[in-house]
């Protein structure tokens, strides 16, 4: 399977449970992958034959930052519906958001994950 892959995507938005932190803009740092079929667009040279990195982006972006959500968790789970909800070739999203300088002695905190289109994963069991 092939891979589209987009790093250190920064959104600055309103994130965290503090209420200090509900109050400012902060930077988030993203890397997402996107496993899919490339072949196409190997052999076509043509943008509708792939995944637009660039909407990914854009997508990304203002999920999060319409969710200002509390949970790094919450935030990537967000982007890994609307991004297969938007793309029906996507099989598999892995994401990771990263929280860089919250902690004096980290460079960055964060959460990193793997959805599949298959899985039963996109809500919780009551």
């Amino acid at each position: 399977m092939d891979e589209i892959f987009i790093e250190d995507l920064r959104v600055d938005t309103v994130v965290g449970c503090f209420t200090w932190e509900r109050q400012i803009i902060q930077p988030l740092s993203l890397d997402i992958t996107v496993r899919t079929c490339l072949k196409k667009v190997a052999h076509s040279d043509e943008l509708d034959d792939t995944l637009n990195y660039a909407l990914m982006c854009e997508i990304a972006t203002d999920t999060i930052q319409q969710a200002k959500p509390k949970m790094l968790e919450h935030a990537a789970q967000l982007v890994v519906e609307q991004l297969f909800s938007r793309f029906n070739a996507i099989e598999s999203i892995r994401i990771a958001i990263r929280k860089p300088a919250i902690i004096a002695q980290a460079q960055a905190v964060g959460i990193r994950f793997e959805r599949h289109r298959h899985d039963l994963c996109t809500r919780p069991s009551e």
